[in-house]
């Protein structure tokens, strides 16, 4: 199979895309940030609800939910890691948070490096086997199949839900308590 000017062009923009997405995680993974519960409870549904689909797809396994469920635990731990290295403040401005974004961006270039390996592997497979069903009708070949039956991608998407759903949830409860900042700008006074 020759790659064509198309397949060329789509690839480009599919690791465009790809990359942006990571640019817009990994600089909100750092500094300071305004707390926005209402974002914050629309990713945790999303999370969920995609993580809901995947289990109760009917191409799982026990392989796959025995990574899912080792997924979610590691993302769930290292969420309360994260969460301990995350500091609060409440100001005049209004409520903020700052993570650690180390622990983010790991998170999500796992998950995003995953996807892209996969994406090489087995979008040749997928083009062979839609090829392979357009000869032969009687053929119940499933494209998206490949993309279905491996525990690693779905362990390493519940590790990312799990981590984020967890960590959003915490994020939200810890800043509903009150923390004081200290004022930078106020000169020590010694009694």
């Amino acid at each position: 199979m020759h790659p064509t000017a198309s397949n060329i062009g789509f690839t480009i923009l599919i690791a465009a895309a790809v990359l942006f997405i990571l640019y817009r995680r990994f600089r909100r993974s750092f500094g300071r940030q305004k707390l926005r519960p209402k974002r914050m409870i629309f990713r945790i549904v999303v999370l969920a609800i995609v993580c809901v689909l995947a289990l109760a797809s009917p191409f799982r396994g026990l392989t796959s939910d025995a990574a899912a469920t080792g997924g979610a635990l590691v993302g769930i731990a290292l969420s309360l890691w994260a969460l301990m290295h995350t500091r609060f403040e409440n100001s005049a401005d209004g409520r903020f948070f700052t993570p650690n974004g180390y622990i983010g961006m790991i998170v999500v270039a796992l998950f995003l490096g995953r996807l892209i390996y996969r994406f090489i592997v087995v979008y040749p497979l997928m083009r062979q086997a839609v090829q392979q069903a357009a000869q032969n009708p009687q053929m119940q070949v499933t494209p998206f199949g490949t993309y279905q039956h491996s525990p690693m991608t779905v362990g390493l998407y519940f590790l990312l839900a799990g981590y984020y759903i967890c960590y959003y949830v915490s994020v939200l409860i810890k800043s509903r308590h009150p923390v004081q900042t200290e004022n930078r700008n106020k000169p020590n006074l010694i009694s």
